[in-house]
């Protein structure tokens, strides 16, 4: 499991935003429900938790 260090946030994020993706794109609703509805919401989370991440991972204590 040590190759995994470091990339599960990555890899929870990227799933995250390619669920809420799929629900978009597939075409089970257009972009006026998907703007309502929760899968936006899970979108923006795992942009944001990607973002987190990153920040974190890149803050060396300067």
């Amino acid at each position: 499991m040590q190759w995994l260090k470091g990339k599960k946030t990555y890899i929870i994020a990227g799933l995250m935003v390619g669920a809420s993706l799929i629900h978009f794109l597939s075409g089970d609703m257009g972009f006026v429900e998907f703007a309502t509805s929760e899968h936006l919401n899970t979108l923006l989370e795992g942009v944001g938790l990607g973002t987190l991440r990153a920040g974190v991972s890149g803050n060396r204590g300067y």
